[in-house]
């Protein structure tokens, strides 16, 4: 069966196996793979299958739609710039994912997530979620996720005018996604052509057209070859411009012109931008107005034709309207175009509003020139006027948009900072729990003891605990460089490190339970590396060291409404705090014995969760009589699924 990974070639054989099913749930997991490539080659197929997708999922599960219905419907908003649009179904898709989705899951919706609060302008929200889905990459190995988590970020700072530490992550990713070429599937080549598009803009702010022309090239290719349809206009367009800067008008016109071939795959907003860039080329190219003027009429018909038409594109093509008549000096009809404009577009009411003062200023300057041009001296002297009025004002406007871009600049550099910073004190954490992982007391009994195996000729009982001893501290060192491990990883190496404390350390005296509630995948469900080994050590160390013999209970539960978090407890029968609290303040050197694991663990918790009341509750065991019946430790764990459930 094809994973849902997939190429476009393998479309026409999973619309074969769609059709065959009869069972809702293969129905429905046909639909997911083929919505998953349609939305970035097919989207009116794409939108079919989502609606056939919503009437098989209350099928199988009435009122239980998944995370993925609502993430397919946005990026098919996306892939039309309907952000608005597309905002809403991701929220929907993360409060979903976080409540059932897989650690891949998880870091695919936050990735898609960012893109759209960045095209919103919500770069605090977006930096937010950037964190959670890079934390997460940590402990899900993925090449092709890290590749999508360095577009991300690279947009990120492109959106924060931090164009130079975007150029090299956006070049590291087409790094990525060239050595995985053939691993990609439709998603990871249309974040190929983000790639080459962000490229591409960072060039025209560095005024290189011709490299910011060959990066859009390369964008458009990939969507010829892949069918990536919805966004090759865009692309073009973004070329368009780039040559018309170059002033390789013939070029623009060609490459607009294949747009209106296609009526932009559907996009009436692209076709609408190339019908007002190609009249705009015959225009530069002194082609004559007749030529001009049904190019910016068919624009603006379709911006028109928008639920919420776009005024200043509609203002630039009644300027360009004006100028044209101003052209063929017919002054009488320029004017009467520029005032009409100024009149339904109100200066006063858009003072704020920096492009539309930049269309006023245009319009009052070529009002003073016309007038100038029929004598009417007094009148272009107003204009003039008028003209320098709104200039102060726009360049007031442009003076705050500096302001704006240096202050987003700043704190694209303070977020840039804190991320460093964070992850710095995360692998000291990580460093630091190595190091005080073990209890020096424990290796040295360990070691002692079975070097007492081996004197005394039980050579088997050695070679058996050397063996778990070194899986253990082969484990401790693997573990220390992933965030998460499964809950499995974790019950086994508590259980060697409680088999080698029973034997090694306590003859047998030592005795233990682990135990996982059913309801708990362990072999899915992901908790943060090594996290209760401190607490049994603790545990060990304090309650049980100066005791003949003891038990340690160590359990793992479900929370219910909560499926972010279990609970752990480490339990012990041993003396108790206050006689622990007596015989550390009778030998001095007691206090070393603490482990010093617990406190870096809370740290460590710190970091991973927002709830500081409940991440550690310790309680005292005590006996009908009231003498000290040992210690129990609650620990309330963050947890990510470390492997997918989806099939493939």
């Amino acid at each position: 069966m094809p994973t849902h990974r997939g190429s476009f070639t393998e479309l026409p054989y999973l619309e074969e196996k769609l059709a065959e099913a009869t069972n809702p749930a293969d129905r429905q997991h046909y639909l997911e793979l083929l919505i998953r490539q349609y939305v970035y080659v097919k989207p009116v197929r794409a939108r079919e299958l989502l609606q056939i997708l919503l009437d098989t999922a209350n099928e199988v599960s009435p009122g239980r739609l998944s995370f993925s219905y609502f993430l397919h419907l946005a990026n098919l908003e996306a892939q039309e710039y309907e952000s608005q649009k597309a905002l809403p179904l991701l929220q929907e898709a993360v409060a979903r994912v976080d409540h059932g989705g897989d650690i891949a899951d998880k870091i695919e919706v936050y990735l898609d997530y960012v893109g759209v609060l960045v095209d919103s302008g919500k770069l605090d929200i977006a930096r937010d979620y950037f964190d959670r889905a890079s934390r997460l990459l940590e402990s899900y190995s993925s090449e092709r996720l890290r590749s999508r988590a360095l577009v991300r970020q690279g947009y990120l700072y492109l959106n924060s005018f931090s164009y130079p530490e975007a150029t090299p992550i956006l070049l590291e990713a087409e790094r990525l996604f060239s050595s995985l070429e053939d691993e990609l599937d439709l998603k990871d080549h249309y974040f190929y052509t983000l790639v080459q598009s962000g490229l591409g803009t960072l060039q025209i702010q560095s005024e290189t057209l011709e490299s910011a022309a060959a990066a859009f090239q390369r964008a458009i290719e990939r969507c010829e070859q892949k069918g990536l349809k919805a966004r090759l206009p865009w692309h073009r367009l973004n070329l368009s411009t780039a040559l018309v800067g170059m002033e390789k008008y013939e070029e623009a016109i060609s490459n607009v012109q294949s747009i209106i071939d296609t009526k932009a795959n559907g996009s009436r907003l692209a076709l609408a931008a190339a019908y007002l860039n190609l009249g705009m080329c015959f225009y530069f190219t002194n082609e004559p107005a007749e030529k001009v003027t049904p190019y910016l009429d068919t624009a603006e018909e379709l911006y028109l034709a928008e639920p919420t038409p776009d005024r200043q594109k509609i203002v630039s093509i009644e300027i360009a309207r004006a100028q044209l008549s101003f052209d063929k000096k017919d002054f009488e009809a320029s004017i009467e175009k520029l005032l009409q404009t100024l009149d339904d577009m109100d200066p006063e009411a858009n003072v704020s509003n920096l492009e539309m003062m930049g269309h006023t200023v245009e319009i009052y300057q070529m009002l003073a020139s016309n007038h100038e041009q029929i004598g009417d001296f007094e009148m272009a002297y107003n204009h003039q006027l008028n003209y320098d009025h709104y200039l102060d004002i726009y360049n007031f406007l442009q003076r705050n948009k500096r302001t704006e871009e240096f202050a987003t600049k700043f704190e694209a550099a303070r977020w840039e900072k804190e991320r460093e910073s964070l992850q710095l004190r995360a692998s000291q954490l990580q460093l630091r729990a190595l190091r005080a992982q073990m209890n020096p007391h424990f290796l040295y009994n360990a070691l002692n003891s079975i070097q007492s195996f081996i004197t005394t000729n039980e050579a088997s009982t050695a070679s058996k605990y050397l063996a778990k001893f070194a899986m253990l501290m082969r484990r401790s060192l693997e573990y220390t460089n992933r965030e998460y491990i499964t809950l499995e990883d974790e019950v086994e190496f508590l259980t060697d490190y409680l088999e080698i404390n029973c034997h090694l350390r306590f003859a047998g005296q030592l005795s233990y339970s682990v135990k996982i509630e059913d309801d708990l995948e362990e072999d899915i469900i992901g908790v943060p590396t090594m996290i209760l080994q401190p607490y049994v050590e603790n545990a060990i160390e304090h309650g049980l060291r100066t005791r003949p013999k003891g038990h340690i209970k160590v359990s793992f539960k479900a929370i219910e409404g909560d499926d972010n978090s279990i609970i752990a407890v480490v339990s012990d029968d041993g003396i108790g705090r206050e006689r622990v609290a007596e015989m550390q303040a009778n030998d001095p050197t007691r206090p070393f014995h603490q482990s010093r694991g617990t406190s870096i663990t809370q740290s460590r918790l710190e970091l991973l969760t927002n709830d500081p009341e409940n991440r550690v509750v310790v309680d005292d065991l005590k006996h009908p009589d009231g003498t000290a019946a040992g210690t129990s430790v609650t620990i309330k764990i963050p947890v990510a699924d470390v492997l997918p459930r989806r099939g493939g």
